[in-house]
């Protein structure tokens, strides 16, 4: 809605303050991620503190949200580089200034997983170039999956509404959640990738952290995904990075 006012100096401070509204939510809401991200992080009992947070690391580190362009060097396959861009969420950079060439950035999908992790001085790109048919970005990425072992393909066909109905040895339905996205494999639906969506996240310190709706990597399914993917990555310096 526009307001039109016969004093500018009106519409100025109404604008000023919607700015300044916006700006307290944002801040509000990267405050509730954090607080959210890390209490669910923590709360179990195989956690254990980082021990990484050091004033050196701190200030090593680097992140940023916007779109930083095609990573002309880490020789994606031609017929998804385009995909990126849809995939991207935040890349995270650690700068050596040792003289030890551990320079790296990682590029985190709206999934909370990392796709790409890029050392410029020591071995360039080290995810593979995603030629997996049906799957860019999807399959050969650094990723959770969670499988249920007694749906998945319904081997005994203990359930057989998931199967076909004939014949009775016909492949029953997969179950797999992807942290990634799902596979390629439902036209015109996945025409274009569709990627895990991002909850929330936040990124301070030397560390980001990421929840992500997990989504089955087979469709059309019959099934529904309950599970949400936390993950967590800590610049721990001299090249190091820790993942929660």
């Amino acid at each position: 809605m526009r307001f039109y006012s016969p004093l500018p100096w009106l519409s100025i401070s109404l604008a000023a303050s919607q700015l300044a509204g916006a700006q307290v939510q944002a801040t509000l809401l990267e405050a509730l991620d954090e607080a959210l991200l890390n209490d669910i992080i923590e709360q179990y009992d195989t956690h254990d503190p980082s021990t990484c947070t050091t004033a050196a690391s701190e200030s090593a580190t680097s992140f940023s949200s916007a779109w930083p362009g095609k990573s002309a060097t880490s020789n994606w396959d031609s017929s998804f580089v385009n995909y990126e861009e849809s995939l991207f969420q935040t890349v995270m950079t650690h700068t050596d200034t040792t003289g030890n060439n551990l320079s790296w950035s990682i590029r985190i999908g709206t999934g909370g997983n990392m796709y790409s992790h890029y050392t410029p001085n020591m071995y360039g790109e080290t995810m593979p170039p995603q030629r997996h048919d049906f799957s860019p970005w999807i399959d050969e990425v650094w990723q959770s999956v969670s499988v249920n072992k007694d749906l998945n393909k319904n081997l005994n066909r203990q359930y057989p509404d998931y199967c076909p109905a004939s014949p009775s040895t016909a492949a029953c339905s997969p179950f797999y959640i992807h942290q990634a996205g799902a596979y390629q494999k439902d036209s015109p639906n996945t025409d274009t990738p569709f990627y895990s969506p991002s909850l929330a996240k936040h990124c301070s310190g030397n560390s980001c952290i990421f929840a992500s709706w997990g989504t089955h990597a087979h469709v059309p399914t019959p099934f529904t995904s309950a599970v949400i993917y936390i993950n967590k990555y800590t610049n721990c310096d001299n090249g190091l990075i820790e993942h929660t």
